[in-house]
């Protein structure tokens, strides 16, 4: 097997800049790819150019300067621009330390100079350029590529040791780990590395994208597979039927609805762990269907805890789930972290001896002094809210049936790829609900601060929902503290409350209490309303809406015209960059939740979505490659055909190289799926 320091060119010094890069073998080489590629085969003029970018020119040379006898022994030359179509450019190129290139410049001659085009008051200079007669072109054609080297080793003198590497490259066939992957992966590296044109270069990475989610699928797929999904728990439901649920409800449940009724008494019946994600659409009845499993699970002589990620919310789960429970016999309990000690003290009691069959609360159910009897099922509202270790815990204390809600609607393509094991039921909005909510763009915040003001002063109710709740330096955000500051006379007359997370909870319960009752008219916000609180709110102006994904917006204009009134929602842009401008304008123009979702899937990427964000970037995490919804197509594709055959330790010897992005990337997805 072929070694670094058996390519020509590496010696002691190169192997130590090469460790600073992270690159150990040969194979590593090989996988530190291009950051760029510039097309050598169109020179521009100096006139087109930006400053500090790479870039090739074409210029006659004018006048050659003697070389320095001291120093860095310089010499420049002055260019005329031979691209420049309206009035003659000129340019330097300056040489530092290179003297040997002095007597090889002719004045008349023209050259093609490729390098990094500095500009000082208009003067343009190229320092240390490629460069070559015109008429001699050898190396400066075709596609350059640019590697991410940290200026610890030059990309001339890369590029050259990853040439004679790359001559080798079919018969190292770098130690053989992908022979059984792709057969012509020596061929995808060499038009990674040595690309005829740039769509080939891009062709190969794409492919290698596809390679590299393909084994994290795979590896995901099997690691899940290797745990015990039988039932751990029977269910007793002779005495349970949907219609004995239904007909405590107020109202009619939705197809979609009872459909989903049907689906989890079915799995709790089964021989296999219940593992489901209740997706739905903003009031599209979700928490209904999580009461359904609930009380399935109360007849059944077991217990259920539903987890809500703030305290606000789980009272408003409580006072739904109260008349349910009383006309079914079902007994259950708040536990939030305001519950008084006399009270919780009860709760505990009837929590650890069977007789409260149901809790309802915040991360206070996963305390440890929280003892269970009989906890089967744990359901997790808006489970993004939560860490995989909160998850783990609630399910530590005996629940093996987990479900799941969200209003954040699962991208298809991410679900069809990573929710093999998991079942999905998705909760449509009833047909009568037909938006009522008119979405629309205001220039500045003092703009949507004054419609939200007028229409207050109709006796409307709006939320002003702001990014953060301090100013930050260095960001232009329209905080709470800065927004109350500039633009609080807008609401002259109107009663205005705040609302923001670092708030006592006894606070913020009376600030939505008083909502709720229409004591206050504006509530300024942060995101803490984003999740599922109920008022009679029509207005909402969403400030620096550029700074949120698609589902937070879609969630948070979710919280007015609840009643089916007509409703606005108003968003404050402040990036003025052509994407964040058509997320807004798609946010505008649709109101399906399932629809944006997949929106916001191919604008941030998977790698994004699934919290894997890493410099700048959405990256597979062995080669680093962009990621898109088309990616992990095929990538489930190739996973299901190709790598279905091979063991988890094989799997794990191809992510050797970054097995620690490897099981970052892992622990990601588990953060959107459940822990089964």
């Amino acid at each position: 097997m072929l070694t670094l320091d058996q390519i020509k060119g590496v010696g002691s010094a190169t192997l130590k800049k090469f460790e600073e890069l992270d690159i150990k073998s040969v194979f590593e080489l090989y996988s530190f790819l291009p950051t760029k590629y510039i097309d050598l085969q169109s020179p521009q003029s100096i006139n087109d150019a930006q400053a500090g970018q790479l870039g090739l020119f074409e210029g006659r040379a004018e006048k050659v300067s003697a070389v320095s006898p001291r120093g860095k022994r310089s010499f420049h030359i002055n260019f005329a621009d031979n691209l420049c179509k309206n009035r003659p450019l000129h340019f330097k190129v300056t040489f530092y330390n290179m003297p040997f290139l002095h007597d090889g410049f002719n004045v008349g001659d023209s050259y093609r100079i490729f390098g990094r085009l500095t500009s000082d008051v208009g003067a343009f200079e190229i320092v240390n350029p490629q460069i070559e007669k015109i008429e001699k072109i050898t190396k400066l054609r075709d596609i350059y590529t640019v590697y991410p080297l940290k200026g610890i080793i030059g990309q001339n003198a890369y590029k050259k040791i990853l040439d004679n590497a790359l001559d080798s490259l079919e018969n190292a066939y770098y130690d053989g780990r992908f022979a059984r992957v792709n057969s012509d992966m020596s061929q995808i590296f060499l038009n990674i590395h040595r690309p005829k044109d740039v769509k080939t270069a891009v062709a190969a990475r794409e492919e290698l994208a596809v390679i590299d989610m393909a084994i994290t699928l795979a590896l995901y797929k099997k690691q899940r597979k290797i745990g015990n999904n039988s039932r751990k728990v029977l269910y007793n439901l002779t005495n349970f039927r949907i219609d004995n649920y239904i007909s405590a409800l107020p109202y009619e449940p939705t197809p979609s609805q009872f459909f989903a009724f049907e689906d989890i008494l079915r799995s709790l019946r089964g021989n296999k762990r219940e593992a489901r994600i209740i997706s739905g659409d903003v009031g599209s009845g979700k928490t209904a269907v999580a009461f359904f499993a609930m009380a399935a699970c109360a007849f059944s002589a077991n217990q259920a805890a539903l987890m809500v990620p703030t305290e606000i919310l789980a009272k408003q789960h409580c006072e739904k789930f109260r008349s349910i429970a009383d006309k079914l016999g079902i007994s259950f309990a708040l536990l939030t972290s305001s519950t008084r000690e006399s009270e919780k003290k009860t709760i505990l009691s009837g929590l650890a001896d069977g007789s409260l069959n149901c809790v309802i609360g915040t991360q206070s159910v996963i305390s440890e002094n929280v003892k269970f009897k009989k906890l089967t099922l744990a359901l997790i509202d808006e489970q993004h809210k939560f860490g995989v270790n909160e998850r783990r815990a609630l399910e530590a204390k005996g629940a093996t049936d987990v479900i799941s809600l969200t209003a954040t609607p699962i991208p298809r393509s991410m679900a069809l790829t990573f929710y093999d094991n998991i079942d999905i039921s998705v909760i449509e909005k009833r047909k009568e609900a037909a938006s009522n909510i008119k979405t629309s763009i205001v220039d500045t915040a003092e703009e949507g601060a004054n419609r939200v003001a007028e229409l207050c002063g109709r006796g409307k109710q709006a939320f002003i929902v702001c990014p953060s709740i301090v100013d930050a330096e260095g960001y232009d955000l329209n905080s709470i503290e800065s927004f109350v500051r500039d633009y609080i006379s807008c609401f002259d007359g109107l009663k205005v409350g705040v609302l923001h997370g670092k708030m006592k909870e006894c606070e913020k319960s009376e600030v939505m209490r008083a909502f709720s009752a229409g004591e206050i008219s504006v509530l300024i916000a942060t995101t803490v309303v984003e999740v599922g609180v109920d008022t009679r709110a029509s207005e909402i102006l969403i400030l620096n809406a550029d700074r949120f994904g698609l589902a937070s917006l879609h969630q948070l204009r979710g919280r007015v015209g609840r009643d089916g009134s007509e409703a606005h929602c108003f968003v404050h842009c402040s990036n003025a960059s052509e994407k964040a401008a058509r997320r807004l304008e798609i946010f505008c123009e649709h109101n399906d939740g399932q629809y944006l979702a997949e929106a916001d899937f191919e604008l941030r990427g998977a790698g994004d979505f699934l919290g894997t964000k890493q410099s700048g970037a959405s990256l597979t995490p062995i080669f680093g490659l962009a990621v898109n919804a088309d990616t992990l197509k095929k990538a489930k594709k190739y996973a299901d055909e190709v790598l279905g055959g091979f063991s988890v330790s094989e799997l794990s010897a191809l992510t050797r190289r970054s097995k620690t992005r490897v099981e970052k990337f892992l622990s990601d997805i588990d953060k959107v799926t459940l822990n089964s």
